[in-house]
């Protein structure tokens, strides 16, 4: 079962490195090349969204979904130059991404995805080599085309990706390159695609996981340093694309915040970018995750950290939910959107070993959905084939949800 939620859980339970020197905040830069762009394609929603803010924006992208386990998969088995893209996403066991997969999210309520991506996956970076395959990028192309089609706004990031983010913490020069080749391939790549799609500059890593292990050497970012870090790439991240010209002037860019924790990035020391090329109307988003409370969202069975929860719905856990949403308002009063770009509850194994719903799971996805709706954020429910099917039925047509009590969760009302 993924990964379904390891990097939060790690982001939970690793302590953070106290020792460190300051990050250098310079105007550091790497090796520009030519990149390719793909052919426009263009949304009618564009003339819309083109002046549209990011608050506004909130109430068109709604509920979403996450297509999990997919184009973030990877394996020690990376080919550089794999002829055949779509072997990734189906390398933790999905099937290949059809079309009818899209039509679906959008029938069963969902007017937004998220596609995770590992953009490493066919880049060398060990050897020198930060190109990332040019079948790659069009098979995710093919993907977000999909997505479009379906009436879906779409949201793609760089996703734990192989764990390169720790290197922020240990060999920052060759971090830097890894994150300005994805950025200037990725962006480039998709600068004439439709206001439709957004960028997410990364996703959990942004915080402690700066330090995570690669290669054997850990990071050695104090909490400090990595709250400037992310400062730093926030900042980089949105001149980056800006520079790119095309739709990417005025596309809408997605910050992380520190480790997608919504108490630590409420923090006063978490800083958002500034756009200056958009200076009279706000494009910028902030991304939150939520695993609370975590023995309930995250373990299936006990673990050296805590006990697995099997139930949850009591009124103070309820009024303890909402509290946690009220306090990104911080931002929506700045005039950022938010986006819960993950939630979600694990299954746990009944007595004949078989993956079963926990007892309030309805009510928790519901309550989370009510939530931001309440506080009009965009949410997008964790999901990689576990409650929503991909699967085709005799007609052709992606199953989805087979439990009609989260379907009426996502039922459009």
């Amino acid at each position: 079962m993924k990964r379904i939620f390891s990097s939060f859980m790690i982001f939970l339970f690793c302590g953070c490195m106290l020792f460190s020197e300051e990050p250098v905040m310079n105007q550091e830069t790497t090796e520009q090349k030519n990149y390719i762009s793909a052919p426009a394609y263009p949304n009618q929603a564009d003339s819309l969204l083109e002046n549209m803010d990011s608050l506004t924006l909130m109430n068109y992208m709604g509920r979403g979904i996450n297509l999990g386990n997919t184009l973030e998969a990877t394996n020690n088995w990376r080919n550089f130059n794999l002829a055949d893209a779509s072997k990734y996403e189906t390398a933790w066991g999905q099937p290949v991404t059809t079309k009818e997969v899209f039509i679906a999210y959008k029938k069963a309520g969902f007017d937004s995805v998220r596609i995770p991506v590992a953009w490493t996956n066919t880049m060398d970076w060990r050897n020198g080599d930060f190109e990332i395959n040019k079948n790659y990028l069009e098979r995710v192309a093919t993907i977000v085309k999909y997505a479009l089609d379906a009436d879906l706004y779409v949201i793609i990031n760089d996703h734990w990706d192989n764990g390169w983010w720790g290197l922020f913490g240990s060999d920052r020069k060759k971090a830097l390159q890894i994150f300005d080749s994805i950025w200037d391939a990725v962006g480039t790549y998709f600068k004439d695609f439709s206001y439709k799609l957004i960028f997410e500059a990364g996703n959990e890593e942004w915080g402690d996981r700066f330090n995570d292990t690669v290669d054997g050497v850990h990071g050695r970012l104090n909490v400090g340093s990595q709250y400037k870090t992310i400062t730093f790439l926030g900042q980089r991240f949105v001149d980056k694309i800006r520079a790119q010209g095309g739709n990417n002037t005025k596309r809408f860019l997605l910050i992380p915040g520190y480790s997608t924790d919504i108490t630590r990035t409420t923090m006063a020391s978490y800083v958002m970018p500034v756009d200056n090329t958009n200076p009279d109307v706000q494009k910028l988003l902030i991304s939150v995750h939520y695993y609370t409370p975590s023995t309930y969202c995250i373990l299936s069975e006990d673990a050296s950290w805590g006990k697995v929860a099997t139930t949850w719905g009591t009124e103070a856990e309820k009024q303890s939910l909402d509290k946690d949403f009220a306090k990104m308002t911080k931002f929506t009063s700045q005039g950022y959107g938010v986006i819960v770009g993950e939630y979600g509850v694990a299954q746990i194994k009944d007595e004949r070993g078989r993956w079963v719903k926990k007892d309030g799971m309805e009510d928790w996805l519901s309550c989370v959905v009510q939530a931001c709706d309440k506080y009009k954020y965009a949410s997008f429910l964790w999901d990689c084939n576990t409650f929503f099917k991909k699967k085709k039925d005799a007609d052709g047509n992606c199953v989805g949800f087979e439990d009609p009590a989260i379907a009426e969760v996502y039922k459009r009302k």
